[in-house]
């Protein structure tokens, strides 16, 4: 698991600069972090989860 789970949206596909992104957020915040797109989320936990989300 990660320290933070950020879930993110995308308006185009990303490729691999998804990773780029990800180790710039775990320098920047100093922990683990996990990127998950809406997808990617388990049916039992996607309506508990994006209850949750807090948009910035």
């Amino acid at each position: 698991g990660s320290d933070v789970d950020i879930l993110v949206k995308f308006s185009e596909p990303i490729g691999w600069e998804v990773v780029d992104l990800k180790e710039y957020l775990e320098s920047l915040l100093g922990k683990s972090v996990d990127l998950v797109t809406v997808n990617a989320l388990k049916p039992q936990l996607k309506e508990k989860i994006l209850a949750e989300v807090e948009y910035t």
